[in-house]
């Protein structure tokens, strides 16, 4: 075991400071929990390269390159899902609320007017009418009607009493593009790739 130089002292006070950063971040983060695995995986990573670099220096020097290159592929793992995935949830509606298409892909049997109808109940958890949402899309009672009751049957929208709709979980997640199928009238249709 090689002795505590003043360097390696505090290359592992920095790490150990870092690590606790890094996990006080995570336990605060809002926009984490939608990639929560992917970010403890990043964070291991990033944990294991700032304290296990120091430790494998004073415990056994020849395996600090095995510790740092381990922590780094930790860190590629992690954050190759997110990044692919455009990372945040303030982006994912910024985008949504930008231009809805660029981070869904509608089902087959969905038509335009679908999508801006779930926008309506979108970013608040409201129990609407087929009137409301008729007066507030510019669509017809008639036509608002036929596509909610469409988008109930495919879980996206839940009928909570009669003629009143509510955005279901499912119906969230498509609308943020987490969803990577939604239901067809007979079998699944690909709704991001």
């Amino acid at each position: 075991m090689v002795g505590v130089t003043s360097f390696v002292g505090y290359d592992l006070a920095i790490g150990v400071v870092v690590a606790l950063e890094l996990l006080y971040f995570l336990s605060l983060e809002d926009s984490v929990t939608t990639y929560r695995r992917f970010v403890l995986v990043t964070v291991a990573g990033l944990v294991l390269g700032v304290t296990g670099g120091p430790v494998a220096q004073l415990v056994a020097p020849s395996l600090v390159h095995w510790v740092h290159g381990t922590a780094a592929l930790l860190v590629v793992f992690g954050l190759y899902d997110p990044v692919r995935n455009d990372v945040r949830s303030a982006e994912w509606a910024r985008v949504l609320l930008s231009e809805p298409t660029d981070i869904r892909r509608s089902a087959d049997w969905m038509t335009p007017m679908d999508d801006e109808l779930l926008g309506a109940f979108h970013g608040a958890d409201l129990v609407l009418t087929p009137s409301v949402v008729a007066y507030n899309t510019g669509y017809s009672r008639k036509e608002v009607n036929r596509h909610l009751i469409e988008l109930a049957d495919h879980e996206l929208l839940e009928k909570v009493e009669r003629g009143k709709y509510r955005l279901t979980r499912r119906g969230e997640r498509y609308l943020r593009g987490q969803l990577r199928t939604v239901r067809s009238t007979g079998d699944e249709a690909v709704a991001r790739g």
